[in-house]
Parts: structure tokens; C-alpha cells; sequence
């Protein structure tokens, strides 16, 4: 983990020196308790590649639920053309960590997981100037498997069902390119 993390920071420290970087964030996420942010440093003339960082804090029915999402993306512009107008494939891999409480008068219920995840946006970019709207979507797969959710002396449990599985992610991000 470590190591992965370290790799992250080291290519956005390596490609401040690119002469243009654009960074996305999720509008919509935190009407659900979702933020995310993606920051996309030129590779090639068709690639982008940068980090792709979330946090997600939501009640789910008896839960409290708290995760973080730590990943690298990619952005191919079909076009031939980074930071421009068109359709994109944006393919992202990220470790995933859920923590789950169920707090109650009677008692304290904590658990946590970990996991991957692993996304492949098709989408189109429009471009004005410096600000830039992205709308995909493309399927997802995710191995965080249920929580098991216990009190300090594991008599009392719960699961949570986790976010384990095959889904369909959607994109809606507003960009400004620097």
C-alpha cells in the first residue's frame, strides 16, 4: 500500500513540470455522500495520467459508512488529442477501504474492509478554453466483500453486504485545465 501511494505522488510531483494539467471534480457525488477528484497530467499527445482520489461518508440503513477510494487513471483521447473536445476512454484502478459502524444504545458495532476496484469509462469531453465538462460511463468491478461488523468482545455481529461485484459507473465531472 505503501508503495502504491508513493507511486501516485511521485508522478504528480514528476509531471508538475508538464505544461498543462487538468483537474476534475464529481458535482453530483455529495448529494449521496460522495467526493471525488481527478487531477490529469499529459503522458502523450492521446494519454492523460494522474491520480483519482475519493471519500464517500453515507447512512445506510442502521450504518454509518466511511470509505476512501486511492487509484491511478488514465484518460485516451480517440480524437488523437489530450484536452480537447471528443470521446475518451478512461480506464481507473484504485484500492478501496471501508470502515462500517452500527451504533446503538446497547451497544458499539465496528468493521472494515479492503479492496479494488477497477472502472472503464467511454465518454465524451466538451472543451471551453480552460473549463471542461466530462459525461461517461462504462462497467465496474469491485472486491470489497461483506463486513463483518462486531463489538470489542465479538458477541454481538453483524454483516454489511460490502461492494463486492460487476456494476455500471457513471461520470459527471466539471474539469479546469491549468
Amino acid at each position: 500500500m505503501k508503495k502504491f501511494i508513493l507511486v501516485l505522488f511521485s508522478l504528480g510531483f514528476l509531471s508538475v513540470a508538464s505544461a498543462d494539467v487538468n483537474v476534475r471534480l464529481d458535482p453530483l457525488g455529495p448529494l449521496v455522500g460522495s467526493y471525488g477528484v481527478d487531477v490529469d497530467f499529459p503522458v502523450s499527445s492521446s494519454w492523460t495520467l494522474g491520480p483519482a482520489l475519493r471519500y464517500l461518508h453515507r447512512k445506510d440503513g442502521d450504518f454509518d459508512v466511511s470509505g476512501y477510494g486511492l487509484g491511478i487513471r488514465g484518460n485516451y483521447w480517440f480524437n488523437g488529442n489530450v484536452f480537447t473536445q471528443g470521446w475518451y476512454f478512461g480506464p481507473l484502478l484504485q484500492y478501496i477501504g471501508v470502515s462500517v459502524e452500527d451504533k446503538h444504545d446497547d451497544y458499539d458495532l465496528e468493521g472494515s474492509a479492503n479492496g479494488a476496484g477497477l472502472t472503464a469509462f467511454f465518454g465524451y469531453q466538451w472543451m471551453w478554453e480552460s473549463f471542461n465538462i466530462n459525461l461517461g460511463a462504462g462497467p465496474a468491478l469491485y472486491t470489497v466483500n461483506n463486513v463483518k461488523v462486531e463489538d470489542k468482545d465479538a458477541d454481538e455481529k453483524r454483516n454489511y453486504r460490502g461492494y463486492s461485484g460487476a456494476g455500471l459507473a457513471l461520470e459527471f465531472t466539471l474539469g479546469w485545465k491549468f
